[in-house]
């Protein structure tokens, strides 16, 4: 197991797209640029920035070279007093932008949290077969965190930074050639660490995403089986599986902190080996009287402006490696086109008879392994069918196809004569209510949870769903009735508790055609017979596909389809199946043997 937990590491994602560092940096640009009123402020407040920035060094140089040989307090005074203002003028100007790009950076996030969540919701079924629900979880947080620092004014503050660069390069050239040519002399040291050291840490960042996402799905399928884990005394072995991938991702971390903790202090390194060089020929020529000290004091100071952006942007450079790895894994998912969806011209499902074709079907989930094959079933209006069969025989396929979880691959289904393919997936999966095996409820309350497929039912017609399952009293019985709290995924009820709160929201939501997949095999007797004395109203005047291992609750059913292999081998009533003494027969009497032995 521990190898295993090891190599979920190396699993690929359900599907994965490169994007290069233009096109990462593109899509994230887009999000700012969706505040052009805010970003336009930011552009002007850093270009305050940059002329106080550039302007500084030459007052500094008038102080120096002119006021203090003339002794002149009035000139000193301006000076002086000029410095303040553009000392201030850049305190407002950082101030402005800092706030505006945060605010900007806030919102990005926002918007593509938000944007990930939409297109999660209308992804196909097989994106989550795929894909284990830690690893999505992680992309919703800690991909997009690893995005906020650069969203959140990170981005435009290093574009800024590069402009200071620029300016600044330019500007030192209008005043000593020599000197600016000895500033710049180290910017090909620069361009080469940075070049090597680029690739070292994108690739670590790429790591570090992929493993804190398997220490993710480790921890969401550790705390969903928590009960498993406990029954089978798992806790120590669990803990070993953990350690595993949380020491993979750790160790991970170092081998990115080394590549950072080595280029940072290098890129430093050689900005200081540029001040070195203005200090020594500067220096030189100050002796030789071809420049002024307040030229060479400017060029210092002009040298620690144009590194220290240098600097920053270095340092943010790790950021931004981290930013693209979990910005990549965003946008994979988010250009994750649904196998199922609606086409141009769909059109709403129209009020349904019920009348059910599955015309000539075939259907796998892997290529090459049909689980339908040529499948035909007619099933007609309020008529109730029930689907049974060993494991794999296709009867969970069969109703997962009617919802349009997937889409066959050859062949039709049609409602009321109209392909499932024509009507939009809403009005579709409206039509159709579905009750399944695991009954997974919302944390909230027993009342919110009724009314999750239709919340605007009132609160009278939740106590008639419930009444009409027959459960009021079980329901009543509650800590709080209706108000009482599930918890995460029903927890706080019992199995039966849990899926009489599904058949009451399937009633409430009033489907045309009803699904019950599995729907009793998890209920209590006294439950169960409490579902049975409602089941007629829920079925009543309904299309109804039943699915069930426990054949006992079948029986009334118009026609029971015996499936195996993908297809149709008996069918007919109880009585007409029990007459043939065939594999539904089967079925059935070895389930009254093992009834009969439990309670013996």
């Amino acid at each position: 197991m521990v190898s295993r937990a090891l190599n979920q590491q190396d699993e690929p994602e359900a599907r994965t797209y490169e994007f290069s560092d233009t096109q990462l940096l593109k899509r994230m640009v887009g999000y700012l640029l969706r505040y052009p009123r805010a970003f336009a402020a930011v552009a002007g407040l850093v270009v305050l920035g940059i002329v106080t920035s550039v302007l500084i060094p030459f007052v500094l140089r008038q102080a120096i070279d002119v006021d203090f040989p003339s002794g002149d307090l009035q000139a000193l005074m301006m000076t002086a007093a000029l410095y303040v203002f553009l000392q201030i003028l850049s305190w407002v100007s950082t101030y402005g932008s800092e706030y505006l790009m945060s605010w900007m950076g806030q919102n990005a996030i926002y918007d593509i949290r938000q944007e990930l969540f939409s297109h999660l919701q209308v992804l196909s079924q097989d994106f989550y077969d795929e894909s284990a629900s830690g690893r999505v979880i992680s992309r919703l947080t800690n991909d997009i965190d690893r995005m906020s620092e650069l969203l959140n004014g990170g981005l435009i503050n290093a574009f800024a930074q590069v402009f200071i660069v620029v300016a600044i390069g330019g500007v030192i050239f209008t005043v000593n050639t020599e000197l600016a040519l000895v500033t710049l002399a180290v910017v090909p040291l620069l361009l080469v660490s940075t070049i090597y050291y680029r690739k070292r840490l994108k690739a670590a960042y790429r790591q570090t995403r992929k493993t804190i996402s398997v220490v993710t799905a480790n921890l969401a399928e550790s705390i969903s089986g928590a009960k498993v884990t406990k029954s089978f005394a798992r806790e120590r072995i669990n803990v070993e599986n953990f350690d595993a991938v949380n020491r993979a991702d750790y160790e991970s971390n170092i081998d990115a902190g080394k590549a950072q903790s080595t280029f940072f202090p290098t890129i430093r390194f050689i900005g200081g080996l540029g001040t070195f060089l203005i200090l020594w020929f500067g220096g030189l020529r100050l002796i030789q009287g071809l420049v002024t000290l307040g030229t060479v004091v400017m060029f210092i100071r002009f040298s620690d402006q144009f590194f220290r952006p240098i600097l920053i942007i270095s340092n943010f450079y790790t950021s931004v490696q981290s930013a693209f790895a979990g910005g990549e894994r965003v946008f994979t998912v988010m250009d994750t086109e649904s196998t199922v969806h609606d086409r141009p011209d769909a059109i709403e499902m129209p009020d349904v008879q019920g009348h059910i074709e599955f015309d000539d079907v075939t259907f796998s989930y892997v290529e090459g392994k049909n689980v339908l094959e040529d499948f035909n079933l007619e099933i007609q209006p309020g008529e109730t069918i029930a689907l049974v069969g060993d494991t794999g025989a296709g009867k969970t396929t069969v109703v997962s196809l009617l919802n349009r979880f997937y889409d066959v691959d050859q062949g039709s289904i049609k409602i009321d004569g109209i392909d499932i393919r024509e009507v939009t997936l809403d009005s579709l999966q409206s039509t159709i209510g579905l009750v399944l095996q695991d009954s997974f409820l919302f944390m909230g309350t027993v009342r919110e949870n009724i009314k999750y497929g239709r919340p605007d039912g009132s609160d009278e017609e939740v106590v008639e769903a419930i009444d009409g399952i027959g459960a009021r009293r079980i329901i009543e019985g509650l800590e709080n009735g209706l108000d009482t709290q599930v918890g995460e995924r029903g927890e706080r009820l019992s199995e039966g508790e849990r899926q009489l709160v599904s058949f009451a929201r399937a009633l409430l939501a009033d489907p045309r055609i009803l699904v019950l997949d599995e729907a009793t095999s998890s209920i209590d007797v006294y439950t169960e017979y409490a579902i049975q004395k409602g089941m007629k109203a829920l079925l009543k005047n309904r299309t109804s596909i039943v699915i069930a291992h426990r054949l006992s609750t079948i029986v009334k059913a118009d026609r029971i389809l015996v499936l195996e292999d993908g297809e149709i081998v008996e069918s007919g009533s109880h009585a007409d199946l029990m007459k043939k003494r065939g594999k539904y027969y089967s079925l059935y009497e070895l389930q009254i043997e093992a009834h009969q032995v439990m309670a013996g």
